[in-house]
């Protein structure tokens, strides 16, 4: 585990005492589930150009800033770049 388990929000109100046995009814999706991506896009002709032949041999960056673009229609937020380091002693 790690320190996001750590200081995760704790579960209790989640769960009750007694199960709810009741039908689930599952809610319709509100977007087309059938939609493609349109080839006269920007984001289609950079997509073309990625390598999504194999797990990870995407550039994470431009995928990122193509999803972004696609679904916020406007510029990303700059990136943030984090690492955990080791303290030395």
């Amino acid at each position: 585990m790690t320190q996001f388990d750590a200081a995760a929000r704790p579960m209790f109100n989640a769960f009750t005492a007694q199960a709810n046995a009741g039908n689930y009814d599952a809610e319709k999706p509100r977007i087309s589930m059938e939609e493609k991506n349109p080839d006269a896009t920007t984001g289609a002709a950079r997509s073309a150009q990625l390598d999504f032949s194999d797990a990870d041999r995407a550039d994470d960056d431009e995928l990122n800033d193509i999803l972004w673009r696609a679904i916020r229609h406007s510029d990303p937020p700059p990136p943030v770049r984090s690492f955990f380091s080791r303290a030395k002693h």
